[in-house]
């Protein structure tokens, strides 16, 4: 949009708009159960299997995304890929003033929406460990200064940021083959299962994220 006089001519307001490019990556695995095993298991033993599978594929999903490394055609880049580390004495260190300075970087870059910190275990233990002022500590009840944080082993370190500008997406449902007949001759049924992800923040300044050494 521009200023205009009273009876000035508008100009045009087309927008500039960037691209982010999502691919199919492929998360498979297969295993193989004994039929003995199916046939003696009062309740729904494949049922179960599919379950463990598929929570198999969001644990590795999740361990992609909050990891380290580079993406590449095969997988994910992790959101820590190139994420500055936080070492003691530096701005950026897990302290009050540490923590106020990454939410500081959000609001510079005019990151709207609900913040959420997810850390790993260690940063937990280290935000409720240091202090704020005279009195209390940096993360008490869940939040860091009023926002939540969650946390998972899966993480490399600690990540704020505004997480509905962060898009994973999957192609097709999850799909699993029961196979009867590559083991057949050794009494077992081997369950394949393939998905397709991909997953990339839409907008980089949205996130700040730094490993805990």
């Amino acid at each position: 949009v521009t200023w205009e006089g009273e009876v000035g001519a508008a100009s045009d307001g087309a927008g500039t708009f960037s691209e982010v490019e999502l691919s199919p990556k492929r998360l498979t695995a297969y295993i193989d159960v004994s039929k003995q095993f199916l046939l003696q298991d009062s309740v729904s033993a494949e049922a179960m299997l599919r379950n463990d599978i598929v929570k198999a594929i969001s644990n590795k999903l999740e361990a992609t995304i909050l990891g380290d490394e580079a993406g590449d055609n095969k997988k994910p880049a992790g959101i820590f890929n190139g994420a500055d580390v936080f070492v003691p004495d530096s701005a950026a260190t897990l302290t009050y003033a540490g923590t106020v300075d990454m939410e500081s970087e959000l609001d510079e870059a005019n990151v709207m929406g609900e913040y959420c910190y997810i850390v790993s275990p260690k940063a937990k233990a280290a935000l409720r460990k240091a202090a704020k002022g005279d009195n209390g500590f940096v993360m008490e009840d869940g939040e860091v200064n009023g926002i939540k944080v969650l946390c998972t082993s899966a993480s490399k370190g600690v990540v704020l940021g505004n997480f509905s500008d962060y898009v994973i997406a999957q192609w097709g449902a999850i799909d699993l083959t029961v196979d009867p007949y590559t083991q057949a001759a050794n009494g077992k049924v081997r369950l394949v299962i393939n998905a397709y992800f991909d997953a990339k923040p839409r907008r980089s300044e949205a996130f700040v994220a730094g490993v805990v050494e």
